[in-house]
């Protein structure tokens, strides 16, 4: 727990921090963009320190499923690659993904947790090897099982390695290497713990191979079921993250139900950036009653909040769905959550 704590307050304080930093220098407008960059940098570190403690509660309490949908290990390559590119580009490292020893490139299985192991993996490799060094990652068929095939995946870097001593407890919460090549940029020692409670929840295998200051290579084994014919229209697809070009959306109308004032400003300030007119609404109640008196076809969407006073989203999703209006049964109620 302390040093749970203390991984928190270390980005917390640079958040607090370069904000006093900005608001004392406002006049100097370099100096508070760099303060905002640095708050930014803090606080997706912060997000990621504790989504890694939410997945290990959720693994440990035995409330994480696996889900059976059918996508692309192609278009999952390219999301690792993408989601890394920054990274790769800064260092210069030679990162490259290999799937010719795949025959059934379309499958069903998990491709969100699937997706969570690799970016895990991928993106240790990136960060623990120096620049103009090599990442890869390879997806192998290596035989069939009924109605599917056996799937390896290696991430494979020339980074700094870990010690004999360190690889003994690699799969213990809160591990950590300390080795003076050790990475400035400490997670909370989970990561390849709820990758290992991911990869084995699939009815997979995890195996690391290491050595100081030659590298690492982490083998994944996973079942994943082949796509018939039939389903190979419904493999996943890249979606771009950026609104596409000749898309307007200048003069929608979208309802933002949350009773936290803070986050529906923000709401509002980055919808209004599209041309989007947003109505507020600071609990449940007020939410529902805002889209009764709503006119036929005047809300483009809802936004709500998953937990606020009065009724919570769940709920109000299932008061505008009860309502008898041709409109609403197909208005798009988006959960925007913690």
């Amino acid at each position: 727990l302390a040093r749970l704590s203390h991984d928190l307050r270390t980005p917390i304080h640079s958040i607090t921090g370069f904000a006093k930093v900005a608001l004392d220098h406002l006049e100097d407008t370099a100096k508070v963009q760099d303060c905002l960059q640095k708050i930014l940098i803090s606080g997706q570190h912060m997000t990621a320190l504790i989504n890694d403690l939410l997945d290990q509660g959720r693994l440990e309490s035995g409330k994480v499923s696996v889900a059976c949908m059918p996508f692309s290990l192609a278009a999952v390559a390219s999301w690792i690659e993408g989601m890394l590119q920054l990274k790769i580009s800064e260092k210069q490292i030679d990162f490259s993904f290999d799937l010719s020893a795949v025959e059934h490139v379309d499958v069903v299985g998990d491709e969100v947790r699937l997706k969570q192991v690799l970016q895990n993996l991928a993106s240790n490799a990136v960060k623990f090897t120096p620049p103009h060094g090599k990442v890869s990652l390879t997806i192998r068929e290596d035989g069939a099982i009924d109605g599917g095939a056996w799937f390896t995946f290696d991430v494979v870097d020339t980074g700094c390695g870990m010690s004999p001593e360190f690889m003994g407890v690699l799969f213990e919460p809160f591990s950590r290497e300390s080795l003076p090549t050790s990475h400035p940029e400490e997670g909370t020692g989970l990561g390849m713990v709820i990758a290992k409670g991911l990869v084995e929840l699939m009815g997979g295998s995890i195996t690391v191979e290491s050595q100081v200051g030659a590298g690492t290579s982490v083998t994944v084994r996973l079942p994943l079921l082949l796509q018939d014919g039939s389903d190979a229209n419904n493999s996943a697809q890249v979606i771009p993250m950026h609104r596409q070009d000749g898309v307007s959306l200048q003069g929608c109308h979208v309802l933002v139900a949350d009773d936290d004032d803070l986050s529906r400003e923000l709401l509002r300030e980055l919808l209004g950036q599209y041309g989007i007119d947003v109505t507020e609404a600071s609990d449940g109640r007020e939410a529902f009653e805002a889209v009764m008196s709503s006119p036929p076809h005047g809300l483009d969407a809802v936004l709500v909040d998953m937990r606020m006073p009065q009724m919570d989203g769940l709920a109000v999703t299932r008061a505008i769905r009860a309502l008898e209006r041709e409109d609403l049964a197909s208005l798009p109620v988006i959960a925007v959550s913690a």
